[in-house]
């Protein structure tokens, strides 16, 4: 791993979707071209680990029998003498490597076997852990679990970025805060912040956080939702808002970071613009379609069946002010109500 980057994602909390991010941005870099391997570190809840076991068609069995897991590793301490293993079992998830945490989906695990007793110890683990990695990655993304202890301090100081992943709620910040200035104290490292399933439309002064750049949202994206976990998930989501904003938000971050490593971001809007879509997020790209183009072809075909083509310019050449005034309000309480439909809470 001499010349790889490590990018450390984090979240202040659970259910932030950390993981679904970091696999989707793991394989619009492998699609590039770039290699990338990701360890998955949360152990417990293995959210990557899971996904591999579904794309290996529901394998029990994760990992190759003379390598390890993570979670072994962990449990040995690194130790070559006790787990007779030298390196890990690289396994590939469609245009990434993963290394699993652990040997089987089912597998139960001890907490206490898996927590280093202290910081010096933690980062002497995952030191050890990535410097046993002899393929020369471009990326690799360690998928940490939520919160803070010794291994995300460990995580982070060893990384060359931290990303923390946070939703727009008042928790999930406060927890964000709290972990970015922890481990603001463990290391000089940069973190950037990235808001996860956003429900609103960005703006710079919500996004501003002291201290701590902020690539901007992933928009929650109801084709994401319901294609998840369904075999056609992948071919979803190269279509949807949330990889293309994502997409965006990785390209900034290279930039800032000079990788010179930048992914696809092109993307065609269906109705024409992306700003309309982030406001009916909340209904799938074809209700989005139908619902924008019914309206445009009820509005169009009220007016031209009413008035004919001579009939709309005799209106507007005959119209007297009352009738100026009434034809404003009723356009008017259209828009209002479109705009209802659309609106969302900036």
């Amino acid at each position: 791993m001499k010349n790889s980057k490590v990018i450390n994602v984090i979240s202040g909390k659970g259910g932030t979707g950390k993981t679904l991010l970091t696999a989707v941005l793991a394989d619009m870099l492998g699609n590039e071209g770039y290699s990338v391997l990701v360890i998955d570190l949360d152990v417990f809840v293995r959210g990557l680990t899971s996904l591999l076991y579904f794309h290996k068609k529901e394998t029990i069995q994760l990992t190759q029998e003379d390598k390890m897991s993570v979670s072994e590793y962990f449990i040995d301490k690194g130790d070559i003498d006790i787990s007779g293993k030298t390196k890990f079992s690289i396994e590939r998830y469609r245009s990434f490597d993963v290394i699993p945490s652990v040997t089987r989906v089912d597998e139960i695990l001890n907490f206490k076997d898996i927590m280093p007793d202290n910081k010096s110890e933690a980062r002497d683990i995952v030191s050890s852990m990535l410097k046993s990695i002899e393929k020369n990655y471009d990326f690799i993304i360690l998928d940490s679990r939520a919160g803070y202890d010794e291994l995300i301090s460990a995580t982070h100081y060893l990384s060359d970025l931290s990303i923390c992943v946070e939703e727009e709620d008042d928790i999930s910040k406060i927890t964000s805060n709290n972990l970015v200035k922890q481990l603001a104290e463990d290391a000089d490292v940069p973190i950037f912040r990235i808001t996860n399933k956003a429900r609103s439309i960005q703006s710079e002064k919500d996004l501003a956080v002291s201290g701590v750049e902020n690539l901007g949202k992933v928009p929650f994206d109801m084709d994401v939702m319901e294609s998840f976990g369904t075999f056609h998930f992948w071919d979803d989501i190269s279509r949807t808002l949330y990889k293309s904003s994502l997409a965006r938000a990785w390209n900034l971050l290279s930039s800032k970071l000079r990788f010179e490593k930048p992914v696809s971001q092109q993307r065609m809007s269906l109705i024409g613009s992306e700003n309309i879509e982030k406001r009916l997020q909340f209904i799938s790209l074809k209700d989005r379609v139908f619902f924008i183009y019914s309206f445009l072809i009820t509005l169009i075909g009220i007016v031209y069946g009413v008035f004919g083509g001579e009939g709309i310019m005799k209106f507007w050449s005959s119209m007297n002010p009352l009738q100026s005034i009434s034809l404003a309000f009723g356009f008017m309480g259209l828009l209002a109500t479109l705009y209802i439909l659309l609106k969302r809470k900036n």
